[in-house]
């Protein structure tokens, strides 16, 4: 029997010429353009070659006459007519091209933004700060003018889509939140401690602060505001996320600390069952458990590790 090659593109079918398929072989091709090998070599020949270009200063749209031309007022307004009829039948090449491929693009995206981003050379990383607020100005009119259109997306959203939009913005924020990319600011944190374990932290509260105290004075680990837990707010019919204040990893622990006016409020009851969900041990420190710590630090400390 005899033996079958397979093109050495990758593509699985039966070779052809030379080792290539035939498959959409148009008069003129030398070789078969829709193999995946041929495809990422003539990419990566492409950007190669419009990357000496940009280097040498040949590329057309380095030439200032080209540019005004180009990016006229009349040719804006006609590619931005004819993008959203494009957009709207579903022809742009980011509908059309496959999730693998959709993929593939945005991580080489993600990588060069990282990239120029080490080196300071995003657009907004060299611009002077005169005309970052000139920038921001602009985008903040433009998205007051929206907002009073009812324009913005957001605006028009179903309650569904508006959900589904809350829970993706959720999930982005706590995963950043758990990689250390956004730190939370310290706005309403008022009181200073120098804690031996965690070094200078700012807190909420008198009571956040005499709680770390203790802590420290009894040689227990904690860390402030480290987890992120999900729960239900029954008020809103939400799924939101809490931060809860003190966690202690070797009890498995978290200590809330909450005034008066929240003590006993739906919306902390919401938190504490999600917290709970979620495996985790909870104590609530209000104004009792305060005077407890206070007057008689020994007994608290009991009940705490009561709870190991």
């Amino acid at each position: 029997m005899k033996e079958i090659i397979l093109c050495k593109g990758g593509c699985g079918n039966k070779a052809a010429y030379k080792g290539w398929c035939d498959i959409k072989w148009k008069k003129g091709n030398r070789v078969c353009v829709t193999c995946p090998e041929l495809e990422e070599k003539r990419i990566k020949a492409i950007s190669a070659f419009r990357i000496k270009e940009a280097r040498l200063g040949l590329n057309p749209m380095q030439n200032p006459k080209i540019c005004i031309k180009n990016h006229s007022k009349a040719r804006n307004i006609k590619a931005s007519q004819t993008l959203k009829k494009l957009g709207k039948l579903r022809l742009l090449p980011q509908q059309t091209e496959s999730r693998e491929l959709r993929e593939r693009r945005l991580m080489r995206i993600r990588r060069v933004l990282r990239r120029l981003a080490k080196e300071g050379r995003l657009n907004h990383q060299m611009e002077s700060k005169a005309k970052k607020m000139i920038r921001h100005q602009k985008i903040a009119e433009t998205l007051e003018r929206l907002a009073r259109e009812r324009k913005l997306p957001i605006q028009n959203f179903s309650r569904e889509e508006r959900i589904k939009f809350s829970k993706k913005i959720s999930r982005t924020l706590k995963r950043k939140i758990r990689n250390g990319e956004i730190k939370l600011n310290d706005w309403g944190k008022r009181y200073r401690y120098g804690s031996l374990q965690n070094g200078e932290l700012r807190f909420r509260s008198k009571w956040e602060r005499e709680v770390a105290k203790f802590l420290d004075k009894n040689d227990v680990n904690w860390k402030y505001e480290a987890l992120v837990i999900p729960y239900y707010d029954k008020e809103s019919k939400l799924f939101r996320n809490t931060i809860p204040d003190f966690y202690i990893p070797d009890m498995n622990l978290f200590i809330e600390v909450k005034g008066n006016g929240e003590f006993k409020s739906q919306n902390t009851q919401d938190k504490l069952k999600g917290i709970k969900q979620q495996g985790y041990k909870i104590m609530l420190f209000g104004k009792k458990q305060i005077n407890v710590l206070r007057k008689n630090p020994i007994k608290m400390f009991s009940e705490i590790e009561d709870l190991r």
